[in-house]
């Protein structure tokens, strides 16, 4: 249950960094990588603009909250969970962007609940094997 809780709350915080982000990439221009210069231009917009620096902050928060799942959950049951962040994402996008999200969008989002649903019946949370004993378990 804990997996659970705490990678939904990921996912959470990867799709209100995605709406940040999307929000404030749009308020700072189309980014275009024709040069070098531009290249670091565009990557600055994270310290000028405040939506993108918060959407930076919600999905270093997202990477936090996953890679500390990955110390006691299964790669196969936690990355499924975090698909949950589509879902957010689709209502995010309707709700705050007001954007018009197409029914084969909400189509596709409800297949990834399902799939969701189908991955978190298994419970088996347990401990990934350190790469030593991966390295002993072959030996045998």
């Amino acid at each position: 249950m804990k997996t659970i809780v705490v990678l939904s709350i990921a996912a959470l915080c990867a799709a209100v960094g995605d709406t940040f982000l999307s929000y404030g990439m749009r308020n700072a221009g189309m980014v275009s990588a024709e040069t070098p210069g531009k290249i670091f231009e565009h990557v600055t917009v994270v310290f000028r603009n405040i939506h993108v620096a918060v959407g930076v902050a919600f999905m270093g928060a997202f990477f936090y909250l996953y890679l500390a799942s990955l110390s006691w959950a299964d790669l196969s049951f936690a990355k499924p969970i975090t698909s949950l962040s589509f879902v957010f994402a689709a209502v995010f996008a309707a709700v705050f962007l007001r954007e018009d999200v197409s029914w084969y969008r909400w189509a596709g989002t409800l297949l990834i609940v399902a799939g969701v649903i189908v991955v978190s019946r298994d419970h088996n949370e347990s401990t990934p094997s350190s790469p030593d004993a991966v390295q002993v378990e072959a030996q045998k």
